[in-house]
């Protein structure tokens, strides 16, 4: 803010450390908290002349000694200028801008720069708007500016302060910087340690192997064999023996060939699996991988012969069900078989007597329903049995009903009840039904005429 055209105490705040700037700034902001547009602090020295002002005092002075502004006096800038002052502009003092310095709109021409020197010495634009407001001079927005530069801010970088890469900062000067890492990071190098960067030879391009988020950990960029599940957490050592870099191999079997000889289920050597282990093992865990069974012409029992004979629900052997076990398997999971029951002639019951048997809801034996599954259950689950039942079940009000809401009697599902849910009375029944002929009070009856539910 320069108030040198308004007499002997002004400044440059170029020229100011950015302590000192920030102090007299403060104390200025305080000094002036209630000087009103219309008054002049007294700090700056004598008002300037008013050879160019209107001849008639009594404008703006209430008398006397003329030091006075009238208590009433207002002026509505946007309507007799058609300038608004917005932010602080508007508690600006008149003088600041209508001296004898020359005629305001000349200055106004000149946008910002009219009334305030540039501390940035022409090398951030004259668009001051672009990062300063008009409520005050701090800035806002310079995170999304910089990143019009060669050097976005982000990371780290974007929480740093301006005068760790700009020197003169303090003082508006942002003078073009060395975008290198190695300019701000030469005291990191000297200290990296693990590994040690110096005997590596690793002294610049820090961008090869690390980003702005952070020096270590999963900040690391390693390159062409990306650190992830427990490769993340291991010692360089383990991979960089004696700490040598130049040379490392790549493979996943360069490591883990140990692992690979010693692993028997299945026994990987004995069966030719690819040592690229990553074929089927993630990085997380050796567990649950997941093996593509492109190529294996020999048939699944080669490796599992064992859960073949093992298997009880149902019993392969026993049942005669085929060793190709892609047929009902995926290679994903044992579990959720597609079974294809193609071919099967003699009953579901040769592999489900035990869940028919079981069964409760509704006791199929009691009932004596009978074993042709099919009749009622798909292939695909026993859960949502499709029973095909006669109206009203199957629609209306009772679509959803259990079978015992109706089938009182578990042993025997040819009996069903209409009259114990029904809020009828039989008697109030008789008297509705005396002109019906052979009427009578029973579930049958009942079904026999309202074989939908409906009167």
């Amino acid at each position: 803010m320069d108030a040198s055209a308004h007499g002997r105490t002004g400044w440059r705040a170029a020229a100011l450390s950015a302590a000192a700037f920030a102090l007299v700034l403060a104390c200025t902001m305080q000094a002036r908290r209630d000087v009103p547009p219309q008054g002049w602090w007294a700090e700056r020295g004598p008002v300037v002349p008013h050879d160019s002002f209107p001849a008639d005092c009594s404008l703006c002075h209430a008398g006397g000694d003329w030091r006075d502004i009238k208590s009433d006096f207002s002026f509505d800038h946007l309507a007799e200028t058609g300038v608004a002052l917005e932010g602080r502009h508007s508690q600006a003092e008149c003088l600041r801008c209508h001296n004898d310095r020359g005629p305001v709109a000349q200055f106004a021409r000149r946008g910002c720069a009219g009334c305030h020197e540039d501390v940035h010495r022409g090398q951030l634009g004259q668009s001051c708007e672009t990062c300063h407001g008009q409520l005050d001079w701090r800035p806002q927005g310079q995170i999304a500016e910089h990143n019009r530069t060669r050097f976005p801010l982000v990371g780290a970088h974007a929480a740093t302060a301006c005068w760790r890469c700009h020197e003169g900062a303090q003082v508006g000067n942002f003078s073009r910087a060395d975008i290198e890492c190695i300019t701000c990071h030469a005291a990191d190098l000297k200290t990296a340690q693990n590994p040690d960067h110096l005997a590596q030879g690793w002294v610049d391009r820090c961008d090869r192997c690390h980003i702005p988020t952070s020096w270590g950990g999963g900040g690391f960029n390693h390159g062409t064999w990306p650190l992830t599940g427990k490769h993340a957490a291991a010692d360089c050592a383990d991979c960089h023996v004696g700490m040598v870099y130049a040379g490392t191999p790549d493979q996943c079997v360069d490591c883990h060939l140990s692992e690979y000889n010693n692993t028997n289920d299945p026994d990987h050597m004995a069966l030719g699996i690819s040592t690229d282990c990553k074929d089927c093992h993630n990085t997380s865990s050796w567990e649950g991988a997941n093996f593509p069974h492109t190529g294996i012409v020999s048939g699944c029992l080669m490796c599992h012969q064992a859960e073949y004979n093992n298997t009880t629900s149902p019993d392969h052997q026993a049942t005669g069900i085929g060793t190709d076990c892609e047929s009902c398997h995926s290679t994903n999971t044992w579990q959720g078989a597609q079974f294809k029951h193609t071919g099967i002639t003699n009953g579901c019951a040769m592999c489900h007597q035990s869940d028919y048997d079981n069964t409760t809801n509704p006791d199929h034996v009691a009932a004596g329903f009978p074993t042709n599954c099919e009749a009622c259950h798909t292939t695909n689950s026993w859960f949502g049995a499709n029973f095909n039942h006669s109206f009203p079940i199957t629609t209306g009000k009772h679509k959803n009903f259990d079978c015992a809401d109706c089938h009182l009697n578990p042993s025997n599902y040819m009996q069903f009840s209409c009259t114990h849910c029904h809020e009828h009375n039989q008697s109030k029944m008789a008297d509705k039904h005396s002109e019906v002929n052979n009427y009578t009070w029973s579930s049958p009856a009942c079904y026999s005429c309202h074989p939908n539910g409906k009167e």
